[in-house]
């Protein structure tokens, strides 16, 4: 890509049409990814440890009421949550597109859990699960006729009477997102490098779906390399959630203010709920 490509952009960028996601498969994206997942400066990419701690005593007691179970976590990152849940006694496996951050999690040696690297959109997600994890806005990185799909292969997944627990980016969050001034920064490294670089951002909102686009270009000077990414975010308010889930066979559904049952920073961030699937 050469600079003449930045002039002559799309400027009036629709959804999915530039690239579905930034590839968090790259080995060197998902490097420099783990670096924030660990990090405890910021929530960018994972939550602090202290959040997780909170998040996971709720929904042990409060989504399973203290019972052991066989969980499912889909955008797992480095195992976060994972080496909360095994302390109460669950078992746990985690799904995750990044390599970097699968073997991490996989070096923790975590007992009673196991990590799996994939697109949980054609991955595996087992039988008789209890539980399953779709949090901190997963679901909404895909279309929405993949996050239908994707929650029709939970519900197959889960035994009868067994829950999914999803924190979804609300519609008024990806707004925001979808309608952020374009801007520019310069970085020593960031997740696009490891380097020295330039970025280049501008975001898009298409309101009938609502869902934003984000662009990303990448000036890096030490390859010489022009590169660009896109990723959209479908904002979901809980009718939308509803509405799916009951398509996909499920009832009995909550809505839940916070993972902690505390107010939280991002609370209004998000639409969370959970249901379980009939007898």
């Amino acid at each position: 890509m050469i600079l003449q490509d930045i002039i002559n952009r799309n400027q009036d960028l629709q959804p999915w049409r530039e690239g579905e996601r930034i590839p968090w498969d790259d080995p060197i994206i998902s490097v420099q990814v783990l670096k924030e997942h660990l990090s405890q400066d910021s929530s960018a990419a994972s939550r602090r440890k202290s959040e997780i701690h909170k998040h996971c005593v709720w929904i042990d007691q409060e989504v399973l009421q203290g019972k052991q179970a066989d969980i499912l976590d889909l955008g797992c990152g480095p195992g976060l949550y994972a080496q909360e849940l095994h302390k109460t006694g669950h078992s746990y496996t985690g799904i995750d597109i990044a390599p970097a951050a699968i073997e991490f999690a996989k070096n923790l040696s975590i007992p009673g859990c196991e990590f799996s690297l994939g697109d949980f959109r054609d991955t595996s997600f087992g039988k008789d699960r209890d539980l399953i994890l779709f949090l901190f806005g997963a679901i909404n990185l895909i279309p929405k006729s993949d996050a239908q799909s994707v929650l029709e292969k939970i519900f197959k997944a889960l035994k009868p009477g067994g829950k999914v627990l999803i924190e979804a980016t609300s519609v008024e969050a990806a707004d925001q997102i979808g309608n952020q001034p374009a801007m520019w920064y310069s970085a020593e490294e960031g997740i696009f490098s490891p380097h020295p670089h330039l970025c280049l951002m501008e975001s898009f909102w298409e309101e009938n779906s609502n869902t934003a686009t984000e662009r990303y270009y990448i000036l890096d000077p030490q390859t010489n390399l022009v590169q660009r990414f896109c990723a959209s975010t479908v904002g979901y308010d809980i009718e939308d959630l509803e509405g799916m889930l009951e398509k996909a066979g499920f009832s009995n559904l909550r809505n839940h203010a916070t993972l902690s049952g505390e107010e939280e920073d991002f609370a209004m961030e998000f639409s969370i709920v959970s249901c379980a699937k009939p007898f």
